[in-house]
């Protein structure tokens, strides 16, 4: 392995610009998208720099609270190119998103219809729909989206209160890998699309989301497979219904773009196991844990003779729950002061530390 990642005091996360660009080329080559239809959100990272490479390709952005409409207005970016993609908004963020000059909003209810055109009359909004997450790692089809046969209700009443219902969006739910949802999920939004399609003239945009798989092995094979099975949906909706297509690709463009660094202060031996203590533990960014997700482990630059041994990683904080993984095979060389990369680390990372623009609660202590 490189040794570049020595250069900076541990604990880190060494993001690649390159890796961002050949992700996003990719992206656009399977998919046969220009840059113009990604819609990047914001949440998966917001690092500035990553910011500005994303406004430097000419990709858009997605936000999802008040904060981040805030974060990208700041650096520059101009508010018809930010949509509002959260579906549940306080009344206080629509307002204040509207006077920033974003007019784009994603809703999934009558009450946040209502609340739209209450407080940012006139704009345009596209509607959530619940779709089929059979596969994904983690689904999203509880807390956000309405059936499909609520839909229509939703266009007829966005048109009473004088708003653009101007598209839709789904997502197939967070990495997921199974072909057969992406078939069955494309065939029903492509129904839905030609009922829309020849009763509202307003409907001109489906978003397709996110879900593309990044997290555990090849991205850009899986994509390709998947490519397959959707290309024909989005050539037809372009092509043959004048649609505009676009997408939220945030995992895929992000998490293998970024390694974390962290060093061994101490290995112990507990139980005839090994753990392995190191700098930095899963509530500095890595609580997805908890939820059942795992990440690559492996030593950097260690003498290795080829013994290896199945070993405990955890973080340093006084919590059990803070450890990586209880069943990680490790050089037995390991010891104090030696390098460790987790991966992928370039999503969902340190944009925890204000997850979609929502920061811890101040304290009063009264």
């Amino acid at each position: 392995m490189t040794t570049s990642f020595q250069k900076h005091k541990t604990p880190y996360i060494q993001i690649s610009k390159s890796r961002i660009e050949k992700h996003i080329e990719s992206f656009c080559t399977c998919l046969q998208f220009k840059p113009q239809q990604l819609f990047y959100p914001v949440k998966v990272n917001s690092n500035p720099a990553v910011i500005e490479l994303m406004n430097n390709r000419k990709i858009n952005f997605e936000v999802g609270a008040i904060l981040e409409c805030k974060s990208l207005l700041s650096l520059g970016i101009a508010p018809n190119r930010i949509r509002y993609g959260n579906p549940v908004k306080s009344t206080e963020s629509i307002r204040e998103a509207y006077c920033m000059g974003i007019t784009y909003f994603s809703a999934d209810s009558a009450e946040e219809l209502e609340k739209i055109a209450k407080n940012a009359p006139q704009s345009s909004v596209y509607i959530r729909v619940a779709v089929d997450n059979s596969g994904a790692e983690w689904a999203l089809t509880q807390k956000f989206g309405c059936e499909i046969n609520a839909v229509d209700f939703l266009f007829e009443l966005g048109n009473k209160l004088d708003l653009n219902i101007f598209g839709i969006s789904f997502h197939v739910g967070w990495n997921n890998e199974h072909l057969e949802t992406w078939n069955r999920v494309y065939r029903d939004i492509s129904e839905l699309t030609a009922q829309l399609k020849q009763k509202y003239s307003s409907f001109i945009s489906i978003n397709i989301g996110g879900g593309f798989p990044a997290h555990h092995g090849n991205q850009t094979e899986k994509l390709l497979q998947i490519s397959e099975i959707i290309n024909p949906f989005l050539l037809k909706w372009q092509n043959d219904e004048k649609l505009e297509v676009v997408a939220e690709p945030g995992s895929y463009l992000m998490a293998n773009a970024g390694i974390m660094v962290v060093k061994v202060i101490a290995r112990i031996m507990r139980n005839n196991i090994d753990w392995v203590y190191v700098d930095s533990g899963i509530f500095q960014g890595f609580s997805w844990i908890m939820g059942g997700l795992s990440y690559k482990i492996e030593a950097l630059n260690t003498k290795n003779d080829g013994l290896t041994k199945k070993m405990v990683v955890c973080g340093p904080t006084c919590d059990t729950h803070d450890v990586y993984s209880h069943s990680v095979f490790l050089p037995d060389s390991i010891s104090e002061g030696d390098l460790l990369l987790i991966s992928p680390a370039g999503a969902y990372i340190s944009s925890s530390q204000a997850y979609n623009g929502f920061s811890i609660p101040p304290e009063v202590v009264i």
